[in-house]
């Protein structure tokens, strides 16, 4: 979803958050997807901010590359695949025999389906879930009763503006990060007063490599005209977010319009996102 800004758009010149980070010095951080786009960029700013950063991915020559790029011992790179369970339990307990129980956990990882509902085929279905929902689950849940013992920790999933509004052609895509609000929902709820916290960050659309690794069924859905931040601009939020106790933050104006006209009239937005996504 790439193209000319609208109006509204401009104000996304403005900073996307201005709390003040608090130190991240000494703390951990895990990172997931950390190979490409967010994650990578989230990998060197939290790093640059003094954090040791696990970064997370299935690649490891990109992971190499990272680690070389950021320069000392500031990334401590682990291959493994969120869509795998025992891939992820080996790294879970490399890094609790290793580094130690993160401060931070960054779910990112993520894959995207451009598929109409009737198009979505139960295999694709189940793909998109093992990454996006699964994934998180096992990226979050080996790591949660060492930070609720130690006392401190923060959580922080990636979703979308779809998680809080469904579009055309993005139906397991969205569900999926509707998954991801429902699941930080419970867990905030089980954890309170231990000095966990959850947060959630939802770009609209980002420019990175993410669109390229898309799985495809059907026709590509239509264009529109809505703000495309730079992996940059989420990392930083994603670093800010660290630092607080927010839960959740919806990044373009452009996504909170939408998640504030569809509260107040969710039959107006399904004729604005059909006139504007559906192919006729």
């Amino acid at each position: 979803m790439t193209g000319k800004l609208s109006p509204i758009a401009a104000f996304g010149k403005r900073p996307l958050y201005t709390t003040r980070v608090a130190s991240l010095n000494g703390k951990l951080v895990v990172v997931t997807g950390a190979s490409a786009g967010i994650g990578r960029a989230g990998a060197r700013l939290f790093a640059a901010a003094g954090a040791t950063v696990v970064a997370v991915a299935r690649s490891e020559t990109r992971l190499e590359e990272l680690a070389a790029e950021v320069g000392g011992d500031r990334i401590v790179p682990v291959v493994a695949d969120v869509a795998d369970g025992p891939s992820m339990a080996a790294m879970a307990r490399r890094v609790l025999d290793g580094p130690g129980v993160p401060d931070v956990i960054v779910a990112n990882a993520g894959i995207g389906l451009d598929a109409r509902f009737e198009e979505t085929t139960d295999e694709n279905l189940r793909q998109v879930f093992e990454v996006n929902v699964f994934g998180v689950v096992r990226t979050v849940r080996p790591f949660l009763k060492a930070m609720i013992a130690r006392g401190t920790g923060r959580i922080l999933f990636v979703s979308s503006v779809v998680g809080k509004r469904g579009v055309p052609s993005y139906a397991a895509y969205s569900a999926s990060k509707f998954a991801l609000h429902g699941l930080a929902d419970v867990l905030r709820a089980e954890i309170v007063g231990t000095g966990v916290s959850v947060g959630i960050v939802c770009p609209s659309s980002t420019a990175t490599e993410f669109d390229d690794r898309k799985l495809r069924e059907g026709p590509a859905q239509k264009k529109t005209r809505v703000q495309s931040h730079s992996a940059e601009s989420v990392a930083r939020v994603l670093v800010k977010m660290a630092g607080s106790r927010r839960r959740e933050i919806v990044l373009s104006p452009e996504g909170k319009l939408m998640v504030a006209v569809d509260a107040l009239a969710p039959g107006v937005m399904d004729w604005i996102l059909n006139r504007a996504l559906v192919k006729k």
